[in-house]
């Protein structure tokens, strides 16, 4: 078990810091570059904050639509990106729904990561 603070925590306080405390000390010519920074430190603390759950419920998605859990995400997802190259799922497939279903999971799970503010109200 780790001691508090953990990653999330830490990078959160880090971010604070450089945000309040170190970009207004910057000059104006690296102000783009601090904000990447920022922006990169706030992935980070939201996919550490995530852990492996967004993984864990895709593979878990992926699993049932293919009743296979025994491969790992990467295989399933290959898996289903060449199913849809190949027109399995295409409109009047029995799995479609279910394949929409977890490609808007999905992106929302990486949406939540990358850019929060994205999914402000929206429910669909």
């Amino acid at each position: 078990m780790r001691d508090r603070p953990i990653a999330y925590e830490l990078l959160e306080a880090a971010r604070e810091v450089f945000s309040e405390k170190l970009l207004p000390a910057l000059p104006q010519e690296l102000t783009y570059q601090a904000l990447m920074v920022l922006n990169a430190m706030g992935i980070a603390a939201r996919q550490a904050a995530a852990g492996d759950a967004p993984l864990e419920a895709a593979r878990h998605r992926l699993s049932a639509l293919y009743g296979d859990d025994a491969s790992e995400l990467p295989a399933l997802e290959r898996r289903l990106a060449a199913e849809i190259r190949a027109g399995r799922f295409d409109p009047g497939a029995a799995d479609r729904a279910a394949v929409f279903s977890h490609l808007w999971e999905t992106t929302r799970a990486k949406a939540a990561e990358s850019n929060p503010k994205s999914l402000s109200g929206r429910t669909t």
